[in-house]
Parts: C-alpha cells; sequence; structure tokens
C-alpha cells in the first residue's frame, strides 16, 4: 500500500481526524499530506470540518426554519432591511428527538443598540416576549410553556448562513438554555446530540470556538469528556488540542 492508499483508507476510517493525525500516521511530510488530502476532498472522499480537521461524514444538517421563525424573520427583514440578525427556534431539532416537544423557544439575536426596537417590534405581533439578562438564571416570570419569543445580543462572526442558525451554534447554545429555561434535562441534550451525530458533520473548530465565545467551553468540554461515546464518535483525538484551536473572522472552512 503507497502512502496515497494508506491516507484514503485512513480517511474512511475515521469519521474525524486532523491533519497533523495524518501527518503523525503516515510519516509523510506536510506539503505531501497537503496534496493527498486535498485530492481527497476533491473527489468527495472526506470533507471539511474545522480548521485542520476532516471528516468522512457527507451530510450538514439541514436547515429548516418553522412558520413562527419564516413569519419573523421576513417581517424583521422587510421593515429593518440593513438590521444584521439571527432567528432560530428550538423546534428545529423536533424530527431528532426521542420524545414530543410539547414547548418551543425562539431567539431572536441582534446587536446592542437594535435590542429594545426589536423587542418593542416583536411585542406587537407576540404576547409573550422577553429580553435575555446576562445571568444564568431565567426571569422570575419565565414560562415555557408559553412558548417565549427570547431577544439575546448578538455575538459577532457567531456560526451562521445568512439569518439563520447553524448546527454548531445551536448545539452550543441548547446546552446552555437547557438548564437556564428548563428545556430538557441533560440526558436528553446528549441523546440528541448522539441522534444528530449517527446523521450529520459538524464543524469542530466552530463548536469550539463559539462555546468559548459563550464563555462555556468549560462545562461543555468537561461533560464531552465524561460523555464517552460521544468523545470516541466524535472528537476523539481533537478534544486534546481544542485550547489551541482560534479562529479568524471571516475564515471560511
Amino acid at each position: 500500500m503507497n502512502k496515497k492508499e494508506f491516507i484514503e483508507k485512513y480517511a474512511k476510517e475515521h469519521r474525524y481526524f486532523s491533519f497533523s493525525d495524518v501527518v503523525s500516521e503516515s510519516g509523510m511530510s506536510r506539503p505531501l499530506t497537503k496534496k493527498y488530502l486535498h485530492e481527497l476532498k476533491e473527489t468527495g472522499i472526506i470533507f471539511p470540518a474545522g480548521r485542520g480537521v476532516y471528516s468522512s461524514i457527507s451530510k450538514i444538517f439541514p436547515l429548516e426554519e418553522k412558520s413562527r421563525v419564516v413569519k419573523i424573520r421576513q417581517m424583521i427583514s422587510r421593515e429593518y432591511p440593513n438590521l444584521d440578525f439571527i432567528i432560530w427556534n428550538t423546534l428545529s431539532f423536533q424530527p431528532y428527538y426521542h420524545h414530543q416537544q410539547t414547548h418551543n423557544i425562539t431567539f431572536i439575536e441582534v446587536e446592542y443598540d437594535a435590542i429594545h426596537p426589536i423587542f418593542d417590534r416583536i411585542s406587537r405581533d407576540y404576547r409573550y416576549v422577553l429580553i435575555e439578562k446576562a445571568s444564568r438564571v431565567p426571569p422570575k416570570d419565565f414560562d415555557i410553556t408559553k412558548d417565549p419569543i427570547v431577544i439575546r445580543l448578538m455575538l459577532k462572526n457567531s456560526p451562521r448562513q445568512g439569518h439563520a442558525a447553524t448546527l454548531e451554534k445551536m448545539l452550543v447554545d441548547l446546552f446552555i438554555v437547557k438548564d437556564k429555561y428548563f428545556t430538557m434535562p441533560n440526558a436528553d441534550y446528549w441523546e440528541l446530540w448522539r441522534s444528530l451525530d449517527s446523521f450529520y458533520r459538524v464543524n469542530v473548530t466552530d463548536i469550539i470556538w463559539y462555546a468559548k465565545a459563550r464563555r462555556y467551553f468549560g462545562e461543555l468540554y468537561s461533560q464531552l469528556i465524561d460523555n464517552v461515546g460521544l468523545k470516541e464518535v466524535t472528537f476523539s483525538a481533537y478534544l486534546k488540542t481544542a485550547d489551541k484551536v482560534t479562529r479568524k473572522a471571516g475564515n471560511v472552512f
């Protein structure tokens, strides 16, 4: 087996792996490894999964907007054409839960100066709208049975596609809100992640960067380590170098 065949076999046997992993395992030079990996990407054998990270998983999570999200997105785009915002709903994961979701939360993320204007506008059409506070506990009058709309501060360079949140962003956000807004038990969250992981590729760098930006990386990381299934299936060797991950603004993976 020549070096190129070795790399192709290695790639097909690993759901996620790093550039450094391949260099170490193959003994090839970095330029030659880069050349072969590029060829495998061009032929659709491997796919980018973050900076210096690759995956043999071809499918990506389909971003399907629910009716309320579509209606609000269209309204904001029409009435505030220059406003940058992200909108998503916890129902995005409905097909992957092992139980039916009874209630949901819609999150609208905007820049600081737009928080109150958007709150006032959304409140004209919807009854239960609130502004998220910089706290790990919900407001005293929070009631998830009212299917609330939460206006929150948007972080610059959040993982997104247009006005929609990507899978990576939603996974991190759901980790945060499951305790703050009581959306689901911790065990159900990890069961959901396993379910998604069995179907779709994630951008590892985006998850790590965004978790750090939200200041929840330590908690998420420690639970990933404890959750052996996810450590082996998804992150494997990459977690050990997570603290070295950086993400340049505007970088396309």
